[in-house]
């Protein structure tokens, strides 16, 4: 059977269950919102609040310890981290994440945890050994360690049964792991996981990144995806001789014959690397709560976490209760789902964000974003006013018909009957609660009425010296709008910030 021919029937099987179709999709959406050169914050934006859970963990992370010099304060939407840490990073860590609720859902998860959270374990080495080799992208190095070993771990959870007969055909054949997977799979681990990565759509350099170096000393490289190759190996073998739990002179000789190996790419002795490899072990015990995880399913973690084990590691007691802390934040009153917790933290960020020297675009994807995470409506849409044309066009939209409505959203200033008109006529706040209702619907312009077409929407208008410069616009499809006075009041109070920023403006 042929290579391709392989690689077809696996991937077949892989999409004949489960929610692997959904995760290729979402992720080839994300590779394919960054690789495009006209896109903009907003598409990359919309297709990781469509996930109300991913939304929630990646803010969590991108707030995690090893981003705070990017920042210096806490993010609170994700449109602030696209602009804060990049497409990229953002990306990296919404894909990382989404592979990781992915493997939890599978049957054999509780049985295959340790291998996710190793996993981990492989990007957080990637990170840390960036520099070593003169990566200086952290992120780009974990998602390179991370998908280093994607063909090995998509093997496990789609097919564990053939990965049980590849390692009994290694011990009893004494075969390596390649040899056998070729005889069960018909491919090997890394041609798998190659195969993934272009169906998905990743960047060449991620699929140069996650190629296997070979067994040779690696040259010299000359590119950064060359350097991120050799950042992933390393971090992959390096996890490899902890993983084999070795003898202690047999480990020291591994570690050395690896800093022989990688003299001439990575900057790096043996005490470095098994320093670094315990500083990357306490690290993923004060993240894995992130994806769900416990690093003490890990026999190697648990190893490196006991309080025998050597090098930088946290102390008895102090990454549970930094998992301990995160738990709570997230099951609490005030959590990451409460719309007046949301609000408020947003508040703040916004306030933080005009503060400094700021881009009016950012703040109103911002307060978008934050009515629409609220949970509150379907559709959000910020309109600004086009002068040419005396109109308000729709400029930033949140919601399964985003797109549509950005484009429909031409809100005349001139007289007319309607309900926008008298928003932004008088800088008046209208709630409609029924657009369909005797004594409303001759109020509803036409054009609304054959685009949009909400049961109950929202208009909060943004004017300065009695002039309409904007509009936020939020709707409930088919039922009416359940808005506390408390969270009405967050809502305005959020659009008297815009106001501030567009009045600092002109």
């Amino acid at each position: 059977m042929g290579t391709e021919t392989a690689l077809d029937r696996l991937l077949e099987r892989m999409n004949e269950g489960g929610d692997f179709p959904a995760l290729s999709h979402t992720i080839t959406e994300l590779n394919k919102a960054v690789a495009d050169e006209v896109g903009n914050t907003n598409v990359l934006t919309e297709i990781i609040l469509r996930d109300v859970a991913l939304t929630n963990k990646l803010l969590r992370l991108v707030n995690a310890a090893h981003y705070g010099s990017f920042s210096g304060q806490p993010i609170s939407t994700i449109s602030r981290a696209v602009v804060i840490l990049g497409f990229d990073a953002v990306r990296d860590a919404a894909v990382s994440l989404l592979l990781f609720e992915h493997l939890e859902n599978h049957a054999q998860a509780d049985a295959l945890k340790g291998e996710a959270v190793e996993s981990f374990f492989c990007g957080t080495l990637g990170r840390m050994l960036a520099g070593s080799a003169g990566v200086r992208d952290g992120e780009e190095a974990f998602i390179s360690a991370l998908f280093r070993n994607l063909g090995r771990l998509l093997a496990r959870f789609h097919f564990f049964e053939e990965t049980e007969q590849i390692a009994a055909r290694m011990a009893e054949d004494k075969l390596s792991e390649e040899a056998a997977a070729r005889l069960v799979l018909g491919v090997d681990y890394d041609q798998l996981g190659l195969a993934v990565a272009k169906h998905w759509h990743f960047s060449p350099t991620i699929l140069q990144a996650i190629a296997p170096i070979g067994a040779a000393a690696p040259r010299t490289p000359t590119s950064a995806p060359g350097r991120l190759q050799v950042v992933a190996s390393l971090a992959q073998e390096l996890y490899r001789t902890f993983a084999a739990d070795l003898p202690p002179d047999q480990q020291r000789q591994a570690i050395g014959a690896l800093c022989e190996r990688y003299k001439n790419t990575a900057k790096v002795s043996p005490e470095s690397l098994a320093e670094t490899v315990h500083r990357a072990a306490a690290e993923v015990q004060k993240e894995a709560h992130i994806i769900r995880a416990d690093a003490k399913r890990s026999p190697m973690l648990k190893r490196l976490l006991a309080p025998e084990g050597a090098g930088a590691q946290a102390q008895p007691g102090e990454a549970a209760g930094a998992d301990a802390f995160a738990e709570a934040v997230v099951e609490s009153n005030g959590s990451a789902t409460d719309p007046t917790n949301i609000l408020a933290q947003g508040m703040q960020d916004l306030t933080s964000l005009i503060l400094g020297n700021y881009q009016l675009g950012d703040v109103l994807k911002m307060v978008a974003e934050l009515f629409y995470r609220c949970g509150s409506f379907d559709h959000v849409v910020v309109s600004t006013l086009d002068r040419p044309s005396q109109c308000l066009l729709g400029r930033v939209a949140f919601g399964p018909q985003a797109a549509r409505l950005r484009t429909v959203f031409r809100v005349p200033l001139t007289f007319a009957p309607d309900v926008f008109h008298a928003a932004l006529s008088k800088g008046q706040d209208i709630l409609i609660s029924d657009a369909r209702a005797d004594n409303i619907r001759g109020r509803i312009p036409p054009w609304y009425a054959q685009s949009a077409n909400a049961h109950s929407f929202l208009l909060l208008p943004i004017s300065i010296n009695g002039k309409a410069l904007a509009m936020l616009y939020a709707d409930r499809l088919k039922e009416p709008l359940q808005l506390s006075s408390q969270l009405l009041g967050m809502l305005k109070a959020l659009r008297n910030q815009a106001t501030l920023a567009i009045r600092q403006k002109l």
